[in-house]
């Protein structure tokens, strides 16, 4: 799916909704937890099924299946095959090693698992992130202002603009924390249509001003969902007011 693609979907469905997909005892009921991961895994098709009419994307933070070894893997990759074909899949993954074991790290998740996008951190550089960016359709959200980041994190955004590369095959996005959504102004004047990523909503209680420059952005929420799918269309109609 092309950054154009996604932009149609979402003005075509009215929604930035994306929906995290990171099964936790924390978030997952009880009752569905405690009989293992099969049941996990039908909860989790059945939040898709509910949600598929309110959101554009899944995100899939990889952690929440590695734990269970193999098995995380093969649910991981079930996962991702049941979401819908008109959202964008991405492997919250944040990956960003030398560009020699980036290749393989692009492998698994373009080739073998499928996915459409994913998360990669740019603090090796950009050029040993080449191998996921030399994909054309894919995305790449990289990480930027994340919500829990350490202060030095602020100084070394203008740097990582400044220097992403142009006209690449896959199509390059940025993960933007909404508790710094105040700041996206200075990100907008330089990349007006990059497409972000913004956690923080929901569980960790972020705000976003009215007046941010925000679209086109991926507004995530996860563990308010995952514990309430009916929530879903309430966190469409907070998204819509963000569209043009």
């Amino acid at each position: 799916m092309t950054a154009a693609d996604l932009r149609q979907v979402a003005l075509r469905k009215r929604t930035l909704l994306c929906v995290a997909l990171d099964p936790s005892p924390e978030v997952i009921p009880a009752s569905v937890w405690q009989r293992g991961l099969d049941a996990v895994e039908s909860y989790l098709q059945e939040v898709i099924r509910l949600t598929r009419d309110y959101a554009i994307a899944y995100k899939l933070n990889t952690a929440f299946y590695e734990r269970w070894g193999e098995a995380g893997w093969g649910l991981l990759r079930r996962i991702r095959q049941a979401l819908p074909s008109d959202t964008l899949a991405i492997a919250d993954a944040k990956r960003g090693d030398i560009a020699y074991t980036n290749t393989a790290y692009a492998h698994a998740f373009w080739d073998e698992l499928g996915f459409d996008a994913i998360t990669v951190h740019p603090y090796l550089g950009w050029e040993p992130l080449s191998p996921f960016l030399y994909r054309a359709q894919k995305g790449v959200f990289v990480l930027l202002r994340t919500t829990e980041a350490p202060a030095w994190q602020a100084q070394v955004v203008e740097a990582i603009l400044r220097e992403k590369p142009q006209a690449t095959p896959a199509w390059i996005g940025w993960v933007w924390g909404a508790h710094y959504s105040h700041e996206l102004h200075f990100l907008r004047q330089i990349y007006p249509e990059d497409w972000l990523l913004v956690p923080g909503l929901g569980a960790q209680r972020a705000q976003i001003p009215k007046e941010a420059p925000l679209f086109p952005a991926l507004l995530v929420v996860g563990r308010g969902i995952l514990a309430d799918p009916a929530q879903a269309p309430t966190w469409q109609q907070v998204s819509q007011s963000f569209l043009p």
